[in-house]
């Protein structure tokens, strides 16, 4: 009879694109770090099969999180990618590069970037509710092994943002996690605003007229800077909601300024 249910149960999670959470191979904590030994990657039919550890994340409180790799034997060569998944085993958000990650792998090809600095490892970030338990895969890319060490943290996320009034001067925001979106009150500003950002996320900033406007002004790196009136709803967000990074300059961060200066 087990049997029976255990095949209807695996009919149904695939019906509904489902897998269940992956087999671990060690627990995470907050707070914690371990030790991963990966195994290299193998080419097989033309296509590159990393090297793989699944580990578990339990949460104990609710809150944000931030999870990074850094190896400790190929370091800077290393060709590593991080896999979040929930207890259901949906992708809640992929590693691409040392400073941002993405809410799929669609969007989130296997890319890397020069790092001249300290490495601060492939990273991405989460939000949990105590009790939750999510689930790393860590995958190795490179055709050697590598020793990874894996942490996980908790933080504070950039606060602004959340729908705070915004009538003058700057504000300093970042998009920190996949399909996250930043919103202010802007029914009382004049001038003209500007959107400044420079990193790899295609953050927009977006100004409606009210919550049912169809058609919001939309700046970006580019055409960055518009009158603010008549709006009264300002919204910063990545523009396929996909995206995100940290709250640094060349991630996750960006600037908005109010000011009576015209724009160019």
């Amino acid at each position: 009879m087990w049997r029976i249910l255990l095949g209807v149960l695996v009919l149904v999670l695939g019906a509904c694109g489902l897998e269940g959470p992956p087999p671990a191979s060690g627990e995470l904590r907050v707070g914690e770090s371990v030790i991963a030994d990966l195994p290299a990657a193998q080419e097989r039919g033309g296509e590159l099969v990393p090297g793989v550890k699944v580990y578990r994340i339990p949460l104990a409180q609710t809150g944000a999180v931030q999870v990074a790799a850094v190896s400790a034997s190929l370091e800077l060569r290393a060709r590593l990618r991080l896999v979040l998944l929930d207890d259901r085993g949906v992708v809640q958000a992929v590693s691409v590069a040392r400073n941002w990650f993405a809410a799929y792998p669609a969007v989130a090809p296997l890319a890397l970037r020069p790092q001249i600095t300290t490495d601060p490892g492939y990273r991405l970030n989460f939000q949990g509710q105590g009790g939750q338990a999510f689930y790393l895969r860590v995958e190795n890319y490179a055709l050697s092994q590598d020793r990874v060490a894996l942490y996980a943290e908790a933080f504070a996320p950039n606060p602004a943002g959340q729908g705070e009034i915004f009538s003058s001067g700057n504000k300093v925001g970042a998009i920190e996690f996949a399909r996250e979106f930043d919103r202010y009150n802007v029914a009382q500003a004049t001038g003209y605003l500007r959107f400044l950002y420079t990193g790899p996320l295609d953050l927009v900033a977006l100004l409606y007229l009210g919550p049912n406007d169809p058609n919001p002004l939309t700046l970006d790196p580019v055409l960055n800077c518009a009158p603010v009136s008549p709006a009264t709803l300002l919204v910063v967000r990545d523009r396929a909601l996909a995206r995100a990074g940290f709250d640094e300059l060349g991630s996750g961060r960006y600037t908005l300024t109010l000011s009576p200066i015209p724009c160019p």
